[in-house]
């Protein structure tokens, strides 16, 4: 069988473009990691030990208690979807899948309903969402306002016609726990593993804008990179009803950064990444269509 050259040639051309480009692809590795340390880390390295001290002392099942047959009615996931939506609702992405897949090696959720909440509970960190967002569209508060709102009706819509193969949902009885000197322990551990992870990511996407975005469309830095996107916005001249479409597009699809920080958290596991991928796609078709009629 012949094997396929296109990927070597790729790489080739990659290479030569690292020795052609070095100056600029050392500013984006800068780049990557001031972004990283000053707008990731802080946000995303104590929400990750929150969601697990969370899970730790039981608020899950509290919320379980109060809110889990509501949330099994609307969303047909187990109770545990409230715990996994609050989450990612404050956190954002990809803190809620680390939330996700921990839940599901627990064995407090199936297979299928980590995908179901992958699909729907798609959620950038509203306070880095709000302050990219203030700088875009400065004479604009209406367009904040709708860009943040937005992504919330439109995943709880998908999540309310998203049907889940699961058993009857019911509540899991909690698990012996480790000391939690242990427990903190391993927490941080898994948790830095996963930030590493995602400044790898981060770090690669930057390089490859810089690489092959020569034009500095903000579009095409969006879809590699959510966070380099939004930042393009802020000083590219266009009408704000155009910067307003490309930054619908840029939250609701995510980023291939963000997509293969997924990918990574979830190697370890059989949940399923194409169902959050589908669930990106159809967030983005159906946010378009929602911001041209609001």
């Amino acid at each position: 069988m012949k094997q396929n050259k296109l990927p070597l040639f790729f790489l080739v051309f990659l290479t030569i473009l690292l020795f052609q480009k070095n100056i600029i692809i050392q500013k984006s590795v800068i780049s990557s990691c001031e972004l990283f340390f000053t707008k990731l880390f802080p946000s995303l390295f104590p929400m990750m030990i929150l969601s697990d001290l969370f899970i730790y002392f039981g608020l899950p099942e509290l919320l379980c208690h109060f809110f889990g047959s509501f949330f099994s009615k609307i969303f047909h996931t187990s109770p545990y979807g409230a715990f996994v939506f609050f989450i990612s609702c404050f956190s954002g992405t990809p803190a809620n899948s680390y939330v996700i897949k921990n839940l599901y090696l627990q064995k407090n959720i199936t297979k299928e309903e980590a995908s179901s909440l992958l699909s729907f509970a798609f959620f950038s960190n509203p306070l880095f969402l709000y302050t990219m967002l203030s700088l875009i569209f400065k004479s604009h508060p209406s367009s904040i306002l709708k860009l943040i709102l937005l992504p919330y009706f439109v995943n709880i819509l998908i999540g309310i016609i998203k049907k889940t193969k699961s058993e009857e949902k019911t509540l899991i009885p909690s698990q012996p726990k480790m000391p939690f000197g242990t427990f903190l322990s391993t927490s941080i551990k898994n948790a830095m593993n996963t930030l590493l992870l995602i400044l790898g990511s981060v770090t690669l996407f930057f390089i490859l804008n810089a690489l092959l975005n020569g034009f500095h469309h903000p579009l095409l830095s969006g879809i590699l990179e959510i966070s380099q996107g939004l930042n393009s916005l802020i000083s590219w001249k266009s009408p704000y009803q155009i910067k307003e479409l490309l930054a619908i597009i840029m939250i609701s699809f995510g980023g291939l950064s963000i997509h293969l920080q997924i990918k990574g958290i979830l190697c370890d596991t059989d949940i399923s990444y194409w169902e959050f991928l589908k669930g990106r796609i159809k967030q983005t078709v159906l946010s378009i269509l929602f911001l041209f009629l609001f």
